[in-house]
């Protein structure tokens, strides 16, 4: 399944106690139950084993996941702390239904977590910003933890989540905002513009770019690039909501093409589920012929995301588990949450389904059965540079799609796969009207993701507080304040700084690689070794495809 030095294997026993929840989740059995509790004295003791393992590693790749290993220790925002949790007991609830002996022990460490935790935080200034973001975690975990309690018939259990349920409530109102209740996005405007934004960020936000996502970049250049990709972008978005104005008799205006785009097919969010389910069989045979090749043990499963996980999923996610066991598997998450940022067409379904699925699922499946070669296990472990890596290619299988699609337009001779596709297109009007919303759809998203960029750089350098971005980027874009701001703040800075470049960099970086690539069958070739690979550190990952595509580009 993998290979491992022992080196390696050094690393891995490390990272499994740093990550117990993480290890049980992609597959080791004896983990089950387990969370590191984050106390001082832990942590130091974890570090001086980074420091340990330092002395006998063999190569640059061993090297970075030392140092991602090292700045998550480091890394104190309480945030992470409460999502950890709910992640952690989600996954076990997903993984093995509630097994009662396994969640005693986790509720039991997670009030051990804390407990830490507080005693942690009780003398820290933490700034308003982290303050909202450790806020709008709060609801997940109470309610994760009642349905915990609510499963139990094991009374220790029920008694357990109750005690857990009060420490992270005290926990959490060490953080407390006046007037945060829903964190809807008017709320939140109201309070920063009461109170001054601030995420404490400006000293880690270097080393959170190298040492959690590799990046030869830094923070100027990253924002130099996206500034150039929105320039790039702008008038391909504008040119495509020109051609859906004259097609629907409106004006040339975002908010009016995505009125159109939304009422024309109107899905409510009850009804997301179900009709992804309905066009995704066909979508799959499609993308399988045309796009990237899925391997014949995939497994991913439909579900509607859990109301204590949409305040950090407000559209759609996907998760991975046992990736080092013989039948790994996937979960897609769609959010129905009218509170959040659901899907509300067709177009958004689509793009949504390319992206999670077939881009983060595909990548995790190929990557854990070996689908193109053997791994090395460091890129089988969901390490901080499965961001880059994952979200990179996600990002760009969806223009991959978008050039698919829009093929299909002049061509006579259909495969019988083509066909199916463009007879599935007919039922909702069209081959050439869906292209184009599916389209528009796609290029508000790149919008979407290269703000991502400029946005999580000028935040965590304190170049522009959070609404001064929002405002700017919305006047410059177009895009919708609302959207621009739960998918840059509660979505992505509560994982940390860095996270939001993830999806562009890597991503365009593809994007420039595979447009070397003339021949269709070779860019297939290509696009599925890039997503058969793992996460290995990025600037590995892009050596790796540098000298992929050389071997297959005369």
């Amino acid at each position: 399944m993998y290979k491992a030095s022992p080196a390696d294997s050094m690393i891995v026993e490390l990272w499994k106690k740093v990550y117990p929840s993480a290890a049980y989740t992609i597959g080791w059995p004896e983990y089950a139950g387990k969370l590191f509790i984050p106390s001082k004295a832990n942590v130091e003791t974890a570090l001086a084993e980074v420091k340990k393992i330092r002395k006998q590693i063999q190569n640059d790749h061993q090297a970075k996941i030392l140092d991602s290993i090292e700045l998550d220790l480091l890394f104190e925002e309480p945030q992470t702390i409460i999502e950890g949790i709910v992640g952690t007991i989600f996954n076990h609830l997903t993984k093995e239904g509630l097994n009662e002996d396994h969640m005693v022990s986790l509720v039991s460490n997670v009030i051990e977590a804390l407990d830490a935790s507080i005693e942690r935080f009780k003398d820290k200034k933490v700034p308003t910003g982290v303050k909202v973001l450790t806020l709008y975690s709060l609801n997940g975990i109470l309610e994760i933890l009642d349905v915990v309690k609510d499963q139990a018939k094991n009374q220790k259990l029920k008694s357990l989540c109750n005690v857990a349920k009060a420490k992270a409530a005290e926990f959490v109102s060490m953080f407390k905002v006046e007037g945060f209740t829903k964190g809807t996005y008017q709320e939140v405007r109201a309070i920063f513009e009461r109170e001054k934004f601030d995420l404490g960020r400006e000293k880690i936000y270097k080393d959170a770019l190298k040492k959690w996502y590799d990046y030869d970049e830094g923070a100027e250049e990253l924002e130099q690039n996206a500034l150039r990709w929105i320039q790039e972008e702008l008038p391909m978005y504008r040119e495509v909501i020109r051609q859906l104005s004259q097609l629907y008799s409106c004006e040339p205006a975002v908010d009016e093409v995505e009125k159109k785009i939304e009422s024309r097919v109107r899905i409510e969010p009850a009804e997301l589920v179900q009709t992804t389910a309905a066009i995704r069989n066909v979508v799959q045979r499609f993308i399988n012929e045309k796009i990237v090749r899925i391997n014949p043990k995939y497994d991913t499963r439909l579900i509607e995301t859990p109301s204590y996980l949409t305040g950090t999923l407000p559209t759609a996610a996907a998760g991975f588990f046992d990736s080092i066991t013989e039948k790994p598997f996937q979960l897609y998450f769609i959010t129905t949450d009218r509170d959040r940022d659901p899907m509300k067409s067709l177009a958004s379904i689509i793009n949504t389904l390319v992206h999670e699925e077939y881009g983060h699922c595909v990548h995790h499946s190929n990557s854990s059965v070996g689908f193109v070669e053997e791994l090395n296990i460091l890129d089988l472990l969901p390490t901080s540079f499965q961001g880059p890596v994952s979200e990179g290619l996600a990002f760009n299988r969806e223009l991959e799609f978008i050039h698919a699609i829009k093929e299909l337009e002049d061509n006579k001779e259909l495969s019988a796969i083509e066909r199916e596709y463009v007879n599935l297109m007919e039922r909702y009007g069209g081959l050439h009207l869906c292209n184009l919303e599916v389209e528009y759809e796609t290029r508000k998203w790149r919008l979407i993701r290269f703000l991502r960029v400029v946005g999580d750089v000028r935040v965590n350098t304190g170049k522009q507080t959070l609404f001064e971005f929002i405002d700017w980027a919305h006047a410059y874009t177009g895009v919708p304040a609302a959207n621009i701001y739960f998918q840059l703040f509660p979505a992505h800075e509560s994982i940390g700084p860095g996270y939001a470049t993830c999806y562009a960099v890597v991503g365009e970086k593809i994007r420039e690689l595979e447009s070397r690539i003339k021949e269709k069958n070779r860019r297939i070739e290509f696009s599925t070794y890039l997503s058969s690979i793992g996460s290995p550190p990025t600037s590995i990952y892009r050596k790796k495809l540098e000298d992929y595509l050389k071997k297959i580009v005369a």
